[in-house]
């Protein structure tokens, strides 16, 4: 990833215009000049972007690091889905900008491009794109701002993204819910775009697939050519996630080896029994919520089907309880 410190140094260079930020009503508002201040560890979005202390007041109207802290916390699940290369670039753009004389805003065309990327990601979820990144309110590319930064392309026919995922618990549990179908498997053959399986436990499947997932044969996209030479003659176990078309062709979407020694690999795997995929809100608890600061403990409570966001630890305590009971009847019996 560039160095955005970089980038928006030469935008201050190059860039002569002042007056635009003067309406944009950031500059002159505060009682206080905005002060320069380390990125903290602890926000995880932006620590660790490529520079080290950022603008307070930031550009969203966050006064303190506590505060800065907290609400970025709440992006952190949406910047792990990876639904656009520069998300991270756009939310520290704002959240924690880089400390110079004069705040520089990121361009409306980077707004309006991770919008696009991301927009129906929230969606799906539950969450609207917010009025806060309203992408009309952002300058134009020909003023001083911060512009995209990746050359993504979801048209694009050299990706290959299937088989390059990012792997964050997030993203992980994005693609189960959306894929037709999900597989454990060993490859048998890789082949004129075609990948044979061998061995395959389905993790995900349909009433329409049940015939074709125990021997499945999956067609690779024309964009997803190194997914063949990655997996000829492999001997690693994937999870495969994809979707059925309407011929009947299973295309696979997500493949990545089978992490037995990554935490967030193995931490989404043990979700996707307890998943319900069909629930837009129990998925953006599970997806979503369960990055936000402090919800992680409750999160697998409240998808495990009975509703109850901390039914784990409530039904140890009952157990207890009732153990207790039974010991006690016959003390109870006596008379005092």
């Amino acid at each position: 990833m560039m160095a955005p410190a970089s980038v928006l140094l030469v935008a201050l260079v190059l860039s002569g215009v002042r007056g635009y930020f003067e309406t944009w009503g950031l500059s002159g508002t505060r009682p206080t000049q905005p002060t320069c201040v380390d990125i903290p560890r602890n926000m995880s979005l932006c620590h660790g972007i490529g520079y080290n202390k950022m603008r307070l007041p930031n550009l969203l109207d966050h006064d303190t690091m506590a505060e800065v802290s907290h609400q970025a916390s709440s992006w952190v699940a949406l910047n792990n889905i990876r639904c656009h290369p520069d998300t991270q670039l756009f939310l520290c753009s704002l959240f924690s900008p880089v400390c110079l004389d004069r705040p520089i805003y990121p361009c409306r065309s980077l707004c309006e491009k991770v919008k696009q990327g991301c927009e129906g990601r929230m969606t799906m979820y539950g969450y609207p794109w917010p009025e806060m990144f309203n992408c009309s309110k952002f300058p134009e590319d020909n003023d001083m701002c911060i512009t995209p930064q990746s050359n993504y392309d979801p048209n694009s026919e050299e990706r290959c993204l299937a088989c390059n995922p990012v792997e964050t618990y997030e993203n992980i549990l994005d693609n189960f819910c959306r894929a037709d179908f999900a597989l454990k498997t060993k490859i048998r053959r890789a082949r004129k775009m075609m990948l044979k399986c061998k061995k395959p436990k389905v993790l995900k499947s349909s009433s329409e697939l049940s015939k074709q997932l125990p021997h499945p044969v999956l067609f690779l996209e024309q964009s997803d050519t190194c997914c063949e030479e990655k997996m000829r003659n492999s001997r690693e176990v994937y999870l495969i996630m994809g979707h059925s078309h309407g011929d009947a062709k299973l295309v696979p979407t997500f493949v990545m080896p089978w992490g037995k020694n990554s935490k967030p690999f193995r931490k989404a795997v043990r979700m996707f029994k307890k998943l319900n995929c069909s629930d837009p809100k129990l998925v953006s608890h599970s997806v979503i919520g369960d990055a936000l600061g402090g919800s992680s403990g409750n999160t697998a409570g409240s998808t495990n089907g009975r509703g109850n966001a901390n039914a784990t630890g409530r039904r140890k305590r009952g157990r207890t309880k009732g153990r207790r009971k039974k010991t006690l009847k016959p003390m109870s019996a006596s008379p005092p």
